[in-house]
């Protein structure tokens, strides 16, 4: 016969083990609370977008958001919590409204409509240049033997394209631009040709040449890539060669919104891209191709890996990730390239000298030189 202690017992929830399921579930009520309310805050701040667009207040006040910051901070410390809590917050419902905001701000343009036709839509820059002008109203058409959807209509032919536009955009590879840019000037465009590549060196004796037989053409650079959500801290380089009326016609598509516009000639931008693209493009290739050539796997060294390691790591696995084509193109075509690759070879011998001859002194004047650098920006 089973004795009572042999019986087998039912397992019982331990008292603590039912708090915690009590806590797990006023979290998860707390965390729909608090979306909802932060749902609610985006609309008003759509409301709040809605008045500046009408009212031609600009997407960002700085003062505006300090105080935001500053609020949100106070409150946190008044609650028992660290300050930075409330400002890491506010940062980040800050940073949501802009984003909600930003698409209506930045679909304001107070000149005429335009007739648009960017050539090579099909593309990453291609199809944001074409999604920015149509949210500003302007009739776009896409030029592009690729395939695929086009939310913007196909042109027929670049000769019905050039007679029909008033503008004229080039988004193509840099080493196929010239050739395209070429053939827009064969069709005798009626409006404003722009080319949105990288690099401009390369391109100016067709640049010159197309001016000089008559072609309106611009030279830009949207210093982002296409997947930009808002133009807020964002720039905008447009080169100085070509006439004013033309340029101020490619600067006006960006008036309106929060995108930062800068002016130089072509050979100033090449100079400046060869540190801005081609220099911090080539440190992370660099540092990414060093590891692959320390002999040990990613992840033992991911393993043991600490704050700054892991920030070059995400930098670098964004650069790998890349176009390598756009990328070898922006080193092969400029240049200031191989000066840009004397810098770098300066820099680490400065360092591997300081090191192998136990020169502290010189070590540390070399970084405190790097930061003096900064600072002076």
């Amino acid at each position: 016969m089973e004795t009572k202690s042999e019986r087998p017992r039912t397992p019982q929830r331990r008292p603590a083990a039912s708090a915690l399921d009590r806590h797990r579930s006023a979290i998860e009520a707390l965390d729909g609370r608090i979306l909802k309310l932060v749902a609610r805050r985006l609309r008003v701040a759509k409301s709040v977008g809605e008045l500046k667009g009408s009212c031609g207040i600009p997407l960002r006040k700085f003062e505006v958001e300090a105080q935001v910051c500053e609020r949100l901070s106070s409150l946190a410390e008044r609650l028992g919590q660290d300050r930075t809590l409330g400002g890491d917050l506010a940062l980040f419902l800050i940073g949501r409204s802009l984003e909600t905001q930003a698409p209506i701000l930045e679909s304001a343009y107070a000149g005429d409509r335009l007739k648009a036709l960017v050539v090579g839509g099909m593309g990453g820059m291609g199809r944001w240049i074409a999604g920015f002008l149509s949210s500003q109203g302007h009739a776009v058409r896409v030029l592009d033997p690729a395939q695929g959807e086009c939310r913007w209509g196909r042109a027929e032919n670049l000769e019905w394209g050039a007679s029909w536009a008033d503008l004229v955009v080039v988004s193509v590879p840099m080493s196929r631009c010239a050739g395209v840019l070429e053939s827009v000037g064969a069709a005798h465009p009626k409006g404003v040709v722009a080319e949105l590549c990288s690099l401009k060196g390369h391109l100016l004796p067709t640049l010159e040449r197309l001016r000089s037989g008559g072609t309106r053409v611009v030279s830009f650079h949207p210093m982002f890539g296409p997947d930009v959500r808002m133009l807020s801290g964002r720039t905008i380089v447009v080169c100085s060669e070509g006439h004013e009326a033309d340029r101020s016609l490619v600067k006006g598509l960006f008036a309106s919104t929060s995108a930062h516009l800068v002016e130089m000639d072509v050979p100033e931008h090449d100079r400046r891209m060869g540190a801005v693209l081609g220099l911090s493009h080539l440190v992370n290739l660099a540092f990414a191709r060093a590891l692959s050539l320390s002999g040990r796997p990613f992840s033992d060294l991911g393993a043991a890996s600490g704050v700054t390691f892991q920030k070059q790591v995400s930098t670098a696995l964004d650069v790998v990730g890349e176009n390598p084509g756009l990328y070898y193109e922006i080193q092969a075509l400029n240049a200031v390239t191989p000066e840009t690759f004397s810098w770098m070879e300066r820099a680490l011998s400065d360092y591997r000298e300081a090191v192998a001859r136990g020169e502290e002194e010189t070590f540390v004047a070399l970084m405190k030189e790097s930061a003096a650098y900064f600072q002076g920006g």
